[in-house]
């Protein structure tokens, strides 16, 4: 277990999770430029770039040791990564909450930015989730990092008539039906992550 914490880093993990998250809370109202392909404009919030952080520094810790050698480990690594990346989407999600009954990160109207910090935390650390065994660690973080991107870029409907269904970092951040399906996602993206064998390549 001591290997695996220093391995993974996991006391500068949360402390990193921790500012980002109370930088979100400070700056995450603040507007975006990013085209958008489909002609739709809309605001996209630093609420939904700054949550890329945590799921990348996860990815980067798990990516320390090669495949290889945790593959053959007797230790339940890929349990204890999966439990880690869970419960910094727990920590921020407490974080945010309390923000938001504390009157911080904005109302409503201003975006609610505290819930969207959370959610889009949830989001990312679930795409990083699914993403980490099909692709190995950097492609993973890389493809990470590009979602926010993308869905400022293609994930409004033409016309301005709401966002794609699978953009979850665009909607208000008060908004329960995104907010459900973030949590949706993190729970299938554990499951997933369980379930499947780890990657055996170099």
């Amino acid at each position: 277990m001591t290997w695996w914490l220093k391995s993974r880093g996991v006391l500068a993990l949360g402390g990193w999770t921790l500012l980002t998250t109370l930088a979100g809370l400070a700056f995450g109202g603040t507007e975006l430029p990013v085209p958008s392909f489909t002609g739709a404009t809309g605001r996209f919030l630093l609420a939904g770039l700054l949550p890329v952080v945590p799921a990348a520094l996860w990815l980067s810790g798990t990516g320390r040791a090669g495949p290889r050698t945790e593959a053959a480990a007797v230790r339940p690594v890929r349990r204890w990564d999966t439990a880690l990346a869970t419960a910094l989407a727990a920590a921020v999600l407490a974080v945010t909450l309390l923000a938001r009954a504390l009157g911080a990160g904005g109302a409503g109207g201003a975006g609610g930015t505290a819930l969207a910090v959370g959610r889009n935390t949830l989001v990312l650390l679930a795409v990083a989730l699914i993403l980490e065994p099909l692709l190995g660690h950097r492609p993973a973080a890389l493809a990470t990092a590009a979602f926010p991107l993308l869905c400022g870029a293609a994930g409004r409907r033409a016309g301005g008539a709401g966002t794609q269904p699978w953009a979850l970092l665009l909607p208000p951040g008060e908004s329960a039906p995104a907010f459900a399906a973030s949590l949706a996602l993190l729970a299938a993206a554990v499951l997933f992550s369980l379930v499947l064998p780890p990657r055996r390549g170099g």
